[in-house]
């Protein structure tokens, strides 16, 4: 079978589309410095990194994605500017042009091309080495159980603790299983359109297949999820490490394999602190911050691990365990357990003072070079909320007027919730139009429990008269009645109409604009207003002329 790659249509793509990848790749880091600033985590030395293939097929890769990796080393079959999605092609191939591995061969049988060989000599500091990684290929689905089963491997050498030695061992297996990781072993489960039942190697694991069809972050079709590669070593001897990919039957449609960053460890212990509410900072009375140690290798049988306590803090004064006793200086781990919990409880003597620091360190005590683990939490006070509530007090809701609420504090550890009355939700901002006079009133509660007093404001609706200067009391339903607008608002209002002689035709001493004129001839009035006192605006008189108009 011959396949075509997707070159020109991912040109294309590229040509005429705005495409915005969740990764970014690059390949400007060396062989070793991929090892050794990335790749590396703690309790392993490394040396004699190499690598065979194009400079195109290595890099680094970061961002946030659907692999659940977010950083780490790249390995592909072809170039690695292939790998940020979104996933616009089914068959995508950005070949190296170089050759393939004969131990990949020798795993599958078949004629490999466009390896990448990454490898070096390495040192663990316990007796496990591990690290993770995701495969992803383009030969998903469409070639599952075909002989285009793109292969890659870890392949270990060295002493075997329990016995004889590790010649070339693929340790990158499925988890429980001895078959190795391929296209062809894990998958959707299904044959492919290109495939045959004859060509399968399992169907079982679709639960470690993502499906990445359409996907928005990286390109592959597919990808395995998050793995762990892991082998028993003798702590101080030395091992070689080969991690290799290429392509199968074929150099089209790429596959990759992603290595998490600072994974490859073989750590006796480790620590890191997790604080009351996020990072590693803990507030005085917020809730207790959390050492997390543990262990890897052989966990049968308990362990205690002995550490040393630093910092600025001053332990059973500034911080004490979760019973107020000062905390102790070892953590145990019962048999089978890898995990422990140190928990820490900061004191709030309601001091204002600079952020204390906690820091916890453990000599390593089963390493081949000297090294200290560390992690280090950091206490601080926050200070007690102070509120204050603005805004316009005074509006006119029926010419469209609204009053913008806004609350100004201090103090206090977010995020922060503003608990409003009135049904106003949880916004530091809320805008309202009271047709009453109508109290609002708000407090904060922050992250930490602790609420602020309470604040109010009065917001009043209350508009300035209008005057009008024509009335047509005819009985059509329009402009029958003097209307002074707004006048409702001020009760005990006082109206006199004045002829033009000077004589009272009309007077209501609470006047609510229900008089029409009916009994009036035709002319011009005058009228004296005396709007009451109204709960801001003072009383006022106003004076001026209106025009009775019975007939068009």
């Amino acid at each position: 079978m011959i396949r075509v790659s997707g070159l020109f249509a991912v040109v294309f793509v590229l040509m005429f589309s705005n495409i915005e990848a969740q990764i970014t790749v690059d390949n400007t880091l060396t062989p070793t410095q991929l090892v050794q600033d990335v790749l590396l985590g703690s309790g392993v030395s490394v040396f004699n990194v190499q690598f065979t293939g194009s400079a195109i097929q290595r890099g680094t890769f970061a961002g946030t994605s659907n692999l659940g990796i977010d950083e780490g080393i790249i390995l592909a079959t072809g170039d690695i500017n292939l790998a940020p999605g979104p996933n616009a092609s089914g068959s995508e191939s950005l070949g190296s042009g170089v050759g393939g591995d004969p131990d990949l061969a020798a795993i599958v049988g078949s004629t490999t091309y466009d390896a990448a060989v990454l490898e070096f000599d390495f040192v663990p500091s316990s007796d496990t080495v591990r690290f993770f990684y995701v495969f992803a290929s383009e030969e998903y689905p469409e070639y599952v159980c075909s002989e285009f089963n793109d292969v890659f491997a870890f392949f270990l050498s060295g002493a075997n603790p329990l016995g004889g030695s590790y010649v070339k061992k693929n340790i990158a297996i499925i988890p429980g299983t001895t078959i190795p990781v391929a296209i062809n072993s894990i998958n959707p489960g299904v044959v492919g359109s290109f495939g045959s039942a004859g060509g399968c190697t399992s169907l079982a694991y679709s639960s470690l297949y993502t499906n990445n069809t359409g996907g928005a972050t990286i390109e592959y079709d597919g990808f395995t999820h998050i793995l762990e590669a892991s082998a028993l070593v003798i702590a101080c001897d030395t091992y070689h490490i080969k991690i290799a990919i290429a392509d199968v039957f074929d150099g089209n449609y790429d596959s990759g394999v992603f290595l998490k960053a600072k994974s490859f460890s073989s750590p006796a212990v480790s620590i890191s602190a997790v604080g009351s509410s996020f990072d590693s900072t803990m507030v005085e009375g917020c809730g207790a911050a959390t050492y997390i140690f543990t262990r890897g290798g052989d966990i049968a049988n308990p362990f205690t691990i002995d550490y040393i306590i630093g910092g600025t803090a001053i332990n059973g004064i500034d911080y004490t365990d979760l019973s107020g006793n000062p905390i102790g200086t070892s953590v145990y781990f019962a048999a089978g357990q890898d995990s422990a919990f140190l928990y820490i409880d900061p004191v709030n003597d309601a001091i204002s003072e600079a952020t204390e620091t906690i820091t916890l360190a453990i000599p390593q005590v089963i390493s081949c070079t000297s090294d200290t683990l560390s992690a280090t939490i950091y206490i601080t006070n926050v200070d007690p909320m102070q509120i204050s509530l603005t805004g316009d007090t005074l509006i006119c809701v029926e010419s469209g007027e609204t009053s913008i609420l806004n609350v100004d504090f201090t103090g206090g550890y977010g995020p922060f919730d503003f608990n409003w009355d009135n049904g106003l939700g949880n916004s530091q901002q809320v805008i309202v139009s009271p047709v009453v006079p109508t109290i609002f009133t708000v407090s904060i509660l922050d992250s930490c429990g602790n609420e602020s007093a309470q604040q109010s404001i009065l917001v009043i609706n209350e508009c300035d008269i209008q005057t009008t200067n024509v009335i047509t009391p005819n009985g059509d339903g329009f402009n029958d009645f003097l209307v002074f607008p707004n006048l409702e608002q001020y009760p005990n209002s006082e109206l006199y109409v004045y002829n033009r002689w000077g004589k009272v035709v009309y007077q209501n001493l609470n006047y609510a604009n229900d008089w029409s004129p009916t009994e009036l001839t035709d002319g011009t009035y005058y009228y004296i207003l005396n709007k009451s006192a109204g709960i801001e605006h003072p009383a006022e008189s106003y004076h001026g002329t209106i025009t009775v108009l019975k007939s068009p």
